[in-house]
């Protein structure tokens, strides 16, 4: 009696352990590279990233259907040398897994997607790419929204020159921001050795 006792107590234990694992979510926001996808969220990328978890769905609706919209991928056509040296840049192009969103095609080099929230108060997010460059360590941002079937910028793309440090989760979120009925971008002081930004308004 004793040693059921013990086996019922044991399997009571390990069934509980594997209920707290089937809660555990898998991050959304995934790169797929020579069709594996790789999740970017997962510490595996040289960067920091948000992930979905921290943030409020309705960063990630850009169709405005009151749906999450954060299933993200990245295919990339790999390119080949030195892109700057007469090599061929890769390609990544964003797709979604609601396919009332188009795919974006954004170019070179290593896309990173940020939910940003309703910014031009359409009722839907937009959608910003932080993107490293073919060469060197300042990455560009631009901001998209979905307006009558298509993805257009919104503003201009900006430089965020990084000094080849990483860039967290926070900043990246912090790059583009509403106060208000204004819309602001961080921009870079490239005159500063610690690289300070300072807010500026962007009229949509």
């Amino acid at each position: 009696m004793k040693y059921i006792l013990l086996l019922s107590l044991f399997f009571t234990i390990s069934a509980c352990r594997k209920e707290t694992g089937a809660d555990t979510v898998p991050a959304d926001v995934t790169r797929e590279k020579n069709s594996e996808a790789t999740d970017i969220t997962s510490g595996q990328d040289d960067r920091k990233v948000p992930t979905n978890e921290a943030v409020d769905i309705s960063l990630w609706d850009f169709n405005g259907d009151g749906e999450s919209d954060d299933r993200i991928t990245v295919p990339v056509i790999e390119g080949s040398g030195n892109p700057v040296e007469d090599g061929i840049p890769g390609k990544f192009t964003i797709t979604f897994d609601n396919k009332t969103l188009p795919d974006l095609a954004v170019g070179c080099c290593n896309p990173m997607p940020i939910g940003e929230g309703d910014l031009n108060g359409d009722g839907a997010a937009e959608l910003s790419v932080f993107q490293s460059p073919m060469n060197g360590c300042v990455y560009t941002m631009t901001t998209y929204t979905f307006r009558n079937g298509k993805w257009k910028q919104l503003f201009e793309p900006f430089n965020v020159p990084t000094g080849c440090d990483e860039i967290s989760a926070e900043e990246l979120q912090s790059l583009v921001y509403k106060e208000g009925d204004k819309v602001y971008i961080m921009v870079t002081d490239v005159n500063d050795e610690d690289f300070k930004r300072t807010a500026k308004e962007v009229k949509l």
